[in-house]
């Protein structure tokens, strides 16, 4: 009698459930939570917009992204701390943050270590970002699917300034990380603490005299009211780290793993390419809209930062272990550099034909 009264209950329980909307639907499908503290607008958010419409169109909808912008669900350290407490499956934030729990990622925050954008995705599909993607494995249990990137970082002055080295005395508001402001102290130059958002008002009210910012924050916080000079250094590349949780990772299929790290991939491809030509456009618009003058480091002095900073350089890669990651950064860094000053050199022949 117990059991046919328990099979009529299962047979009820069944008959509610599938009646509920969208429950039936929900066993055929893996829902993920992903989120960003950053706006809609800006290139963290538009990366998991795009992987959600590639991973939901590739797997026909199986895997469903139900994504949160804006800060919804906390903070970059409060979305670190999500991915171990299950609140959350993918997010992004920046490495500096990343690195108060794999301090490896450190590195990744040393001003005048990339030559170029070419040079820092390079060097990301290279030793040092396998390495990096290990260390949060091992560390964490978390998956690094990509890095992100912001934009390259330039010097902002009231004063028109052609070398970094004419930037001694001067008022440098620069990031609170110990990397930076030991790099900038290594090139003769005293950063200033100033909030982000006090970057105009500090430049109007004489409490620094230069900052350092992309084009597109440059354009947005109206700096140039105050400020019209731009020596484009690139001489810092902010990341942003694209994670994935250890229980969602073991929540995909096998055979979906390798297609969510393509569509990954594809996604901050897509990013990057939206985000160079935003930084175009703007730096466009700044030079003929609002008389902004920008002024690009010559090869030299690129050269000559670098060999300032080697020795501190490699010794951060030291302490933690990365000697093997840092002599390949500086192999691949000589190799572009010889090939700018080779492609230089045959703009000024071609020139001079």
């Amino acid at each position: 009698m117990l059991r046919k009264v328990a099979g009529v209950f299962l047979i009820l329980i069944m008959m509610v459930i599938t009646a509920v909307p969208g429950r039936a639907e929900s066993r055929n499908t893996l829902q993920l939570t992903a989120a960003t503290a950053h706006p809609a607008t800006e290139v963290e958010a538009v990366v998991l917009a795009e992987f959600k419409r590639r991973v939901e169109e590739r797997t026909k909808g199986y895997i469903r992204v139900q994504l949160y912008t804006d800060g919804q669900l906390g903070s970059d350290e409060q979305l670190i701390r999500g991915l171990q407490q299950g609140t959350v499956d993918l997010i992004t934030c920046a490495s500096f943050k990343y690195a108060d729990y794999v301090p490896e990622f450190s590195v990744l925050d040393l001003p005048f270590l990339f030559f170029s954008t070419e040079h820092l995705s390079a060097t990301l599909d290279g030793k040092l970002g396998q390495i990096l993607t290990t260390k949060a494995q091992e560390s964490r249990g978390e998956h690094v699917l990509g890095y992100i990137t912001d934009g390259p970082v330039n010097i902002v002055s009231n004063r028109a300034l052609a070398y970094i080295s004419q930037g001694k005395g001067l008022r440098f508001r620069t990031m609170l990380l110990p990397t930076h402001r030991q790099t900038w102290t290594n090139l003769g130059i005293t950063p200033v603490t100033l909030a982000f958002s006090e970057l105009k008002i500090g430049l109007q009210v004489g409490m620094v005299d230069a900052v350092e910012t992309n084009y597109l924050d440059y354009k947005e916080l109206r700096v140039y009211d105050t400020a019209r000079f731009i020596l484009q250094s690139e001489h810092y590349f902010p990341l942003s780290l694209l994670l994935l949780s250890k229980s969602a990772w073991s929540r995909i299929p096998a055979s979906y793993r390798e297609l969510v790290r393509q569509c990954a991939v594809d996604a901050i491809q897509y990013g990057s390419n939206e985000l160079i030509q935003q930084n175009k456009e703007a730096a466009r618009e700044l030079t003929g809209k609002y008389g902004v003058k920008i002024t690009e480091l010559n090869l030299a002095e690129k050269k000559t930062n670098r060999q300032k900073l080697q020795t501190y350089q490699e010794k951060m890669f030291s302490t933690y272990g990365l000697t093997e990651a840092w002599q390949e950064l500086s192999k691949t860094y000589v190799e572009f550099e010889t090939a700018l000053a080779a492609e230089l050199e045959r703009i000024i022949q071609n020139q001079g034909e």
